[in-house]
């Protein structure tokens, strides 16, 4: 979501129509890229659009999708915190929708 091309998508959001975000990251996302969430959290801000952004410590990326393979023997599915984002997902739709 933030490259160092003209269209990278973290360079889009002044461009938004939204009312509120959420940006859920896995944390093997985040150790690839650990400035990623703050350049989307400053975006976000310059932009006015209130955003949660928040790294699930632990997570590999695809982990809020049940029937993700196996990764090197271990599941990519992570049932906790993906009904915990889901569940903030669910939450937003709810205020954001009615």
């Amino acid at each position: 979501m933030v490259t160092d091309k003209p269209d990278s998508p973290h360079l889009l959001i002044s461009k938004m129509k939204a009312n509120h975000m959420l940006i859920a990251i896995a944390a093997s996302d985040d150790d690839k890229q650990p400035d990623a969430k703050d350049k989307l959290k400053a975006a976000f801000a310059a932009a006015k659009i209130p955003a949660e952004v928040e790294v699930y410590t632990g997570t590999l990326h695809g982990w809020c999708v049940k029937d993700m393979p196996l990764q090197n023997g271990k599941p990519i599915y992570n049932q906790p915190d993906a009904e915990r984002a889901w569940g903030r997902l669910l939450a937003l739709y709810k205020t954001s929708i009615a």
